[in-house]
């Protein structure tokens, strides 16, 4: 059985980042980070030091470790309009669950803690999805994780957010449901009518 997905991402606010390197043709995260400063700040007035400091940016995102194996994208947050810049981490792995009770489980996976809300999406690519944050306390803080999660033909899709500051993982949850909701997904011999994928990975 294969999966394909797409992601149609609002470059306004998102902006991929490698998970490793040689990719996309960049050698490593030093050209990358360099590249995508000089676009971003194509026909903008600014001084230097502006596009300086977010090639910085860029290259401490690229430098972030995954919190968690398996991640097979990530998006960093940096909206045109200004806002938090967050890291958001994109899983996909194979399941047996089925129903919104068994994805609440799946919200705690690898992290633990306990679901503080949950609320069931409707009109997404999946079969059923939820969106959970989940509180876990660690030895010096408190973590929030706000998971998007979406369960079709076998697979768990995981869009995470992990955040020590409520107020910013509240500001971002629209945002970043509205990435899982951009997800067009495709199991191969599933014939139920989706929304088709522009790409794919299987």
């Amino acid at each position: 059985m294969t999966l394909e997905y797409t992601i149609e991402l609002d470059h306004r606010v998102w902006i991929p980042v490698p998970l490793e390197f040689p990719w996309n043709g960049y050698p490593d995260p030093a050209a990358w980070a360099s590249d995508l400063a000089t676009s971003l700040m194509t026909g903008i007035d600014a001084p230097a030091e502006v596009r300086d400091a977010l090639e910085s940016s860029a290259l401490a995102m690229a430098a972030v470790e995954p919190p968690l194996p398996g991640a097979l994208e990530r998006f960093w947050h940096l909206p045109v309009e200004g806002g938090p810049e967050r890291l958001v981490h994109l899983y996909v792995t194979e399941t047996d669950a089925r129903a919104a009770e068994e994805l609440a489980e799946l919200a705690r996976a690898g992290v633990g803690g306990y679901v503080q809300t949950i609320t069931v999406l409707e009109g997404t690519s999946f079969d059923v999805a939820i969106r959970a944050v989940v509180l876990t306390e660690l030895p010096d803080r408190r973590l929030s994780v706000l998971r998007v999660v979406g369960v079709v033909g076998g697979y768990v899709f995981v869009v995470e957010l992990i955040e020590e500051q409520t107020a910013v993982l509240e500001e971002l949850e629209p945002v970043v449901e509205a990435l899982f909701r951009s997800l067009r997904v495709r199991v191969g011999g599933d014939e139920r009518p989706r929304s088709e994928p522009e790409g794919a990975w299987s």
